[in-house]
């Protein structure tokens, strides 16, 4: 009687097992973009999912024709790589319900979107990439920088600020315990950086001119004294 009662246990263990379980979702958080025709007008969306398990919150940012318009996601449900929600939009002082379901495939989605009882088309949404920090941005904070020169051993502090592509900030230089801060301007654009720090050597007002390429946390960068030298240098990021 055992031995029965404890096969009925393995086999009903054995059918639990076997009963398919919710399938793991897809990955479909951020900003997803899509353009289409309806009728005579241009649609252009951006979809912005957030899902909790299987349940899909969000919003629907959508532009006709230039009238634009934000709407929730409703009802909203990811069950593996299936996708669906409902847009509720205003036409006409009335509520009109549209339905959107796909299938998510990495970074696109193919939706069938069903427009009340008007129609239906099928759309894909693309994922939007974040895009990385330009190097304009990266660029701000303090930086440092130790060379040899013909007037001794030089260290440098740069303090980069930012306003657009245009860079403002101080130079600090220290040769044998003496420092001076001297105001600096430049640019930034893409990788490239360039700016001038205006110093006084011996009674002489001198142009000291910079340009270079950011790499991370690296500047190398070559800079022109008057028509006196010129030196390759390397200025590192300085951590907080």
């Amino acid at each position: 009687m055992k031995s029965i009662n404890f096969s009925k246990t393995i086999l009903a263990a054995t059918l639990l097992l076997a009963l398919p379980g919710p399938l793991r979702a897809a990955d479909v958080n951020g900003r997803w973009k899509a353009e289409f025709q309806v009728q005579d007008s241009q649609m252009k969306y951006i979809y912005e999912f957030k899902a909790d398990g299987p349940k899909l919150t969000g919003k629907c940012l959508r532009d006709r024709d230039g009238e634009k318009a934000t709407n929730a996601v409703q009802d909203g449900k990811i069950n593996g790589d299936e996708i669906s929600f409902v847009e509720i939009v205003k036409n006409q002082d009335q509520d009109l319900r549209i339905e959107y379901s796909g299938k998510v495939a990495g970074d696109e989605i193919k939706f069938t979107r069903k427009v009340g009882d008007f129609g239906s088309n099928e759309i894909v949404a693309k994922r939007e990439k974040e895009a990385a920090p330009s190097a304009a941005v990266a660029v701000t904070g303090k930086w440092q920088s130790e060379f040899d020169s013909q007037v001794g051993h030089q260290k440098y502090t740069y303090e980069f600020k930012l306003d657009g592509a245009t860079l403002t900030g101080k130079a600090t230089r220290e040769v044998e315990d003496q420092k001076t801060t001297t105001d600096i301007k430049g640019k930034v654009t893409g990788n490239d950086i360039s700016f001038t720090e205006p110093l006084k050597i011996q009674d002489q007002d001198i142009e000291i001119d910079y340009t270079g390429k950011i790499a991370g946390d690296e500047i190398k960068l070559t800079r022109k004294v008057g028509d006196f030298a010129t030196t390759e240098i390397v200025a590192k990021r300085m951590k907080e």
